[in-house]
């Protein structure tokens, strides 16, 4: 069945609410506790006189909760690029490191040649 069609009745702040949405109904439900919660959270901490100024400072509340973590999801994606960075800068390091060629890297194939040049001269050696 089609999300869109779907049709969810929550209670938020003693208040049947009918919501049509995108998401399952499980999910608005969430979303609707949530709010309830901090709707009542809000007349936990204050006397107010009307459920509108509750809903607005809850409101209020959850926009501080979404600014907190837009700001903590965007320093952590610069800490996170400087990591990347860092670790580009140090692969490309060593690979300049170990270009073919390089003199930093032994010639493998010289030092399988030697023996081989030195047997022969130890058998002339012998013989002569």
């Amino acid at each position: 069945m089609n999300n869109r069609n779907e049709v969810t009745r929550v209670n938020i702040f003693g208040r049947e609410y009918t919501i049509r949405g995108a998401g399952s109904p499980a999910y608005i439900a969430e979303i609707a506790h949530y709010v309830d919660m901090k709707m009542r959270q809000m007349t936990d901490n204050a006397t107010m006189a009307s459920t509108a100024k509750v809903a607005i400072f809850a409101a209020l509340n959850i926009a501080d909760e979404l600014y907190q973590k837009r700001e903590q999801a965007q320093e952590q994606e610069e800490s996170l690029a400087g990591e990347v960075s860092h670790l580009t800068d140090r692969i490309e390091q060593v690979l300049s490191e170990t270009v073919p060629g390089d003199q930093s890297i032994p010639d493998q194939s010289a030092a399988v040649q030697e023996p081989a040049a030195i047997q022969q001269k130890s058998t002339s050696d012998i013989s002569g």
